[in-house]
């Protein structure tokens, strides 16, 4: 049992050591439940993407307005990755009863994401028990790309609203469009239609809260492909006031 279980954790680590940096990585999902006109809804979340900020305002008793920002930035002797992504969105929410709300959100948004680094894959270990090692395993490449991108979205929001707990279910469909492409030696898709689902909780007092998101990034249409990131993980905190 023992040895099973050594082998899976060799199978999980070697996964995520040889995987591709990604040259499209989703931001948190913004779910601000918003429920009435003059709320502002405020968010920071830690993510693969980077620092996301999102902010939301109900400009009336049903239509909000969002917009999302994110920045990452590592620079190192062999690893360089930038990545830089705004957007905004306008929506309609609705709420039955005081503790459910709904919302709706359509939006567009422009990003970029530039990395330098050595690749080494490693996934040859995997086959390390059955199979000899050819010379030619476990060495280095060179990724070289920066890219600009177009991302428009529709996003259905369902959750639960009361004073200590919020969560709930989004999903995000996207249209993703790469242009000014500038790369060494890969080719990836430059046009792809995601599905991003993600479950969302924020816990703590009625006006601030810790949330965590979790979710996944995959296409219905498309085989996989390398260089998009398919997890959305982030933790952060959320801020409601009203200023009306």
């Amino acid at each position: 049992m023992k040895k099973y279980l050594l082998i899976t954790i060799l199978i999980f680590i070697i996964f995520f050591i040889s995987c591709t940096p990604p040259v499209y990585i989703p931001n948190s999902l913004n779910t601000p439940l918003l429920k009435e006109k003059g709320e502002t809804n405020i968010g920071y979340n830690a993510s693969f993407a980077g620092n996301d900020i999102q902010i939301s305002y109900a400009i009336s008793k049903n239509i909000g307005l969002m917009t999302n920002g994110t920045y990452y930035s590592h620079v190192h002797e062999d690893q360089y990755r930038k990545h830089k992504f705004g957007e905004l969105g306008i929506g309609y929410f609705y709420h039955p009863n005081k503790y459910i709300v709904g919302e709706i959100f359509i939006g567009a948004g422009l990003g970029a994401n530039s990395i330098r680094e050595e690749i080494v894959d490693l996934s040859f270990l995997f086959f390390f028990f059955f199979f000899p090692i050819s010379e030619e395993e476990g060495e280095e490449e060179l990724l070289d790309v920066s890219a600009n991108y177009v991302r428009l979205f529709l996003q259905p929001t369902f959750g639960v609203y009361t004073e200590i707990f919020e969560g709930g279910f989004s999903l995000r469909m996207c249209y993703i469009n790469f242009y000014e492409i500038n790369h060494s030696n890969i080719d990836f898709p430059k046009e792809k239609i995601l599905f991003e689902p993600v479950v969302f909780l924020r816990v703590g007092p009625p006006n601030i809260k810790f949330q965590t998101h979790f979710g996944l990034s995959s296409t219905p249409f498309q085989d996989p492909e390398a260089y998009y990131e398919d997890l959305i993980l982030s933790c952060g905190f959320n801020v409601r006031l009203n200023i009306e």
